[in-house]
């Protein structure tokens, strides 16, 4: 998942994140911030933003990027002339969460109806709903029972995500981790250690 995250995060997240949490939002903050010479981002006025902005100013957020570099009020909206940038990063858990949320219901839907789709067309025996005991929407009825299961199913898959991207996890990105022999040579190790507890049992 930490790849996954990593991804969308750079395509598309980190942009969905910018325009519905923007750091333009906590115009408070940033004015005070700037003004003592400890803020990169800029200052507006709360009768330059938007609605959702001022909806969104009332959110916890994790202090604010700093940057040294701007010295004062002036150079700090100079340098907002930048797109915009999120003031729940990338590392901040509430961001974290509800991203992995999203990508796991999105990406338990398309998986199911993808299979669903080509086994139901191509694999599923259609002479089975002729049968007697075929309930009446029978194919509705699964699918409905299905999507209703999803969620509870992101919600317990959650904190194994969750704990994979802050990494609590054993797996690694590369072979330089462990070397290309532990690298190729895991794959049967494994298959091997499985069979052997199937059999043990």
């Amino acid at each position: 998942m930490d790849f996954i995250l990593e991804q969308c995060d750079h395509y598309f997240l980190d942009k969905t994140w910018a325009s519905l949490v923007p750091v333009s939002a906590f115009s408070d903050t940033l004015q005070q911030t700037a003004r003592n010479g400890s803020s990169s981002y800029l200052p507006l006025g709360p009768e330059t933003l938007s609605t959702w902005s001022q909806l969104v100013a009332y959110l916890p957020h994790p202090p604010l990027p700093l940057d040294g570099a701007m010295k004062s009020f002036e150079d700090a909206s100079l340098a907002y002339a930048a797109p915009a940038i999120s003031a729940w990063p990338r590392t901040y858990l509430p961001r974290q969460l509800i991203s992995i949320c999203t990508i796991t219901l999105i990406g338990v839907h398309l998986l199911y109806f993808i299979t669903a789709t080509f086994s139901y067309y191509f694999i599923f025996n259609h002479e089975m709903m002729r049968h007697p005991r075929f309930l009446k929407n029978q194919v509705k009825l699964e699918i409905l029972t299905s999507v209703k299961a999803f969620p509870g199913m992101m919600f317990l898959t959650l904190p194994w995500f969750q704990a994979e991207v802050m990494g609590y996890s054993k797996l690694y990105d590369g072979a330089d981790t462990y070397g290309w022999t532990y690298f190729i040579l895991s794959v049967p190790l494994y298959v091997n250690l499985s069979l052997y507890s199937r059999v043990a049992r």
